[in-house]
């Protein structure tokens, strides 16, 4: 791979100004670097070394010894050094981001020295909350709607945690910012960083890169996904890397290949290019993959944490699946996961909530989808409704609890009680609702593709499942007899009305090319025999939980009930 100066932008320089996100820390433990070390340290906990923790620098893998020093090697390709932190122990923090990388500041001929300091803790025992798409530009209010009420949930659930001595981490899957208001509404990846701190974030807080994490004023050309990287490697440290929780091997990739083609008319400021993007694994992560796991037994759960979702359904109803990234380099992914017993991948972009689980005499992987926090880029949410996802999921977070190897999750929906787990609809109020509103005539009159549910056969029930799971049982229940539910990809009414009237017929956007097409997802749906009759909805988790509800009928369709 060619190397490419480790120069930043304008921009980056002016990032890196704002904070100081690295490892400082100054040991007083000898180091001896031999003959071609550009690099060296040491690791200690409460003054003493810690042996055996792995550091690398994103090419060269090695481990500290009995003295808890390190030496690299390094051809400071990458802008760090970081540590993998062993079970038992987390790296010290100053704010909500955990010390585990130190930048370099010498060539890379350039001897340099770099320390690194541990606290221990009791993780055997663990939760992950998971996050993806908050999508922060300083407009529509999010700011204030993410560091107030959604991290107030957030601090909700840790105090929960933290009093059934659970400690609780946070994965952030990307796209925290949006490249393209970058400098238009002056909030940058780096200001992602301090909104987390003034908002007094409750736990450590880990990060992937997403595209609109990347610095859209990057011109485009060769080395082009570095150079965009820089800022956000300056906040948030390296763009791949890996730490043990407890009994778990957490691995984080980025799987963006930012091209930022140029553009000759760009219409916001600071951006130069498309900002358009190649969804892969680049050779380099993957040789690094295989270093990292080299020491990690095939027993142990394996978590990996990216982008861009690995899998996709190739139909709804969970019979197949095919790869969503650039296929080579998937397959290669897959290929060196393929010894371990336990393997899950989580990622965001997609801003809806999905499970795909490849067959068990294939691999044992499940590929987790998260919902996006901002659900719809804030703007059902901007129009005093709930914050919606495209497939209808609100936003939420997933938690990811951990006890040893047993490995459980759940979808939490920010602005929803935590036994909520779906939407209901009678379909004869939406029926109505589709026939009667004056709006949604004139949306469907500007949009003909979409569906018109107005011609919804009668007695019809549709279920909204937030987080289904192919391994899970939804049950649809008129006068104690159980209705047979077959799933249907259609557009969620509830997404309609609430995104799509708003911001095509509010907004007088009735010519926007991009909302011809309609949006379809997974649903399920149930004849009913009556149009009166209350219906029971049960729905069972892949561990046993179950949420149930009663809709009463007749049930009119309006916003302020769901």
């Amino acid at each position: 791979m060619k190397l490419y100066k480790l120069s930043l932008t304008a921009a980056a320089l002016a990032f890196a100004v704002a904070v100081n996100a690295q490892s400082t820390f100054k040991s007083s433990l000898p180091v001896k670097p031999g003959k071609g070390v550009t690099v060296a340290g040491t690791v200690e906990c409460d003054g003493k070394p810690v042996a055996g923790v792995t550091v690398s620098d994103g090419y060269e893998v090695t481990k500290t010894d009995k003295k808890g020093a390190y030496y690299l090697k390094s051809k400071k390709q990458n802008p760090q050094v970081f540590i993998t932190t062993p079970s038992g122990y987390e790296a010290v923090r100053e704010d909500v981001m955990p010390q585990f990388w130190a930048d370099f500041t010498m060539p890379a001929d350039k001897y340099e020295r770099l320390d690194f300091c541990l606290k221990k803790t009791d993780n055997k025992r663990h939760a992950v909350i998971f996050l993806a798409d908050i999508h922060l530009a300083n407009e529509r209010n999010d700011v204030d709607i993410f560091s107030g009420p959604y991290v107030d949930r957030i601090k909700e659930e840790v105090s929960k945690l933290k009093a059934a001595g659970i400690p609780a981490y946070t994965i952030n899957l990307g796209d925290g910012s949006w490249d393209l208001y970058w400098y238009a509404h002056q909030y940058s990846i780096n200001d992602l960083r301090g909104t987390l701190n003034e908002a007094d974030y409750p736990t450590a807080f880990f990060n992937v890169m997403g595209n609109h994490d990347n610095d859209g004023a990057t011109p485009a050309g060769e080395g082009a996904d570095f150079r965009a990287s820089l800022p956000y490697q300056k906040t948030f440290g390296p763009r791949y890397y890996s730490h043990n929780i407890g009994d778990v091997h957490y691995v984080f990739l980025d799987n963006i290949d930012y091209i930022n083609a140029t553009l000759e008319n760009p219409s916001y400021p600071g951006i130069t290019g498309r900002r358009n993007y190649k969804e892969n694994f680049t050779q380099e992560q993957l040789d690094w993959l295989r270093k990292d796991l080299a020491g990690v037994s095939y027993d142990t759960p394996v978590v990996v944490s990216m982008h861009c979702p690995l899998l996709r359904w190739k139909k709804n109803d969970g019979s197949a699946y095919r790869l969503k990234p650039e296929e080579t380099s998937s397959r290669e992914l897959l290929s060196i996961l393929k010894p371990y017993k336990n393997v899950h991948t989580f990622s965001g972009h997609s801003h809806r909530q999905c499970i795909v689980r490849m067959p068990e005499e294939e691999q044992n992987l499940a590929d987790h989808n998260i919902s996006g926090a901002c659900g719809s880029w804030w703007r059902t949410r901007a129009t005093a409704l709930k914050n919606l996802c495209p497939d209808g999921t609100p936003a939420g977070y997933e938690l990811f609890t951990v006890d040893g190897s047993d490995l459980k999750w759940e979808h939490k929906a920010f602005e929803y009680p935590e036994d909520r787990q779906f939407y209901a609809w009678d379909m004869n109020g939406v029926k109505d609702y589709f026939a009667n509103n004056r709006e949604m005539r004139a949306f469907l009159k500007n949009y003909p593709k979409w569906t018109d549910y107005s011609d919804v056969p009668e007695n019809y029930i549709y279920v909204n499942l937030w987080a289904w799971d192919p391994e899970g049982t939804l049950k649809i229940t008129e006068n104690g007899k159980e209705l047979p539910v077959e799933i249907v990809t259609e557009e969620n009414p509830l997404y309609t009305v609430s995104y799509m009237v708003r911001n095509t017929i509010w907004l007088n956007q009735v010519e926007n090319k991009g909302y011809q097409k309609p949006r379809k997802f997974q649903l399920f749906r149930a004849k009913a025999s009556t149009p009166d009759a209350p219906v029971d909805i049960s729905w069972t988790d892949f561990f046993g939980n179950e949420t149930k509800s009663t809709l009463d009928r007749p049930a009119p369709f309006t916003l302020e009930a769901l």
